[in-house]
């Protein structure tokens, strides 16, 4: 089972994302089936105080970390975390159908675990050639790895990670 963590997009933005809190909802509600399918065991909001994020966290039954950087924000995070593995979602996406059946079969494999980056669905003709170059906006990680990176961002951490496998599922911008 693994820690899931759904980042604001205004700690990954320049500017304060407009629908910040409805992004970070939405993706929390597309991790349900996969908590309720044991998948994952705990959820975490990372966000901005601006956000206004603390009543998604309340209704959603889960953690929420207000802090001013994702790395902070990470580090928070795996602090508390009673799990090995951590699956660290950008808000305002949500992986496509099949995520939960290919997260359980990435899991059984643990033993030989590395971690699996998830990629934004093709959204032009240079991600519709070559699928590989879109945007990681997800990744399953090692909590030791998570914290040994101490990433900026997602890009930052399958770098700093090493994480090469990508899963065959993508995730769709809902916000």
């Amino acid at each position: 089972m693994v820690m899931a963590v759904v980042l604001s997009p205004s700690l990954l933005a320049a500017a304060p994302a407009p629908r910040a809190a409805e992004a970070v909802a939405r993706s929390l509600c597309a991790l349900v089936r996969a908590a309720v399918e044991g998948v994952v065991r705990d959820a975490i909001i990372i966000g901005k105080a601006d956000d206004q994020l603390g009543e998604i966290a309340n209704e959603a039954g889960c953690a929420m970390i207000e802090t001013r950087s994702a790395a902070e924000g990470l580090a928070r995070a795996v602090a508390q975390s009673r799990s090995e593995i951590a699956f660290v979602l950008k808000g305002g996406f949500i992986p496509q159908n099949g995520f939960i059946e290919e997260a359980s079969d990435l899991l059984l494999g643990a033993a030989d675990f590395r971690g699996a980056r998830l990629l934004r669905e093709p959204n032009n003709l240079l991600t519709r050639i070559a699928p590989g170059l879109a945007e990681p906006v997800g990744a399953f990680v090692l909590c030791s790895a998570l914290r040994a990176a101490a990433p900026r961002d997602i890009k930052e951490l399958i770098r700093r990670a090493k994480i090469r496998q990508t899963l065959h599922i993508r995730a769709q911008k809902v916000v």
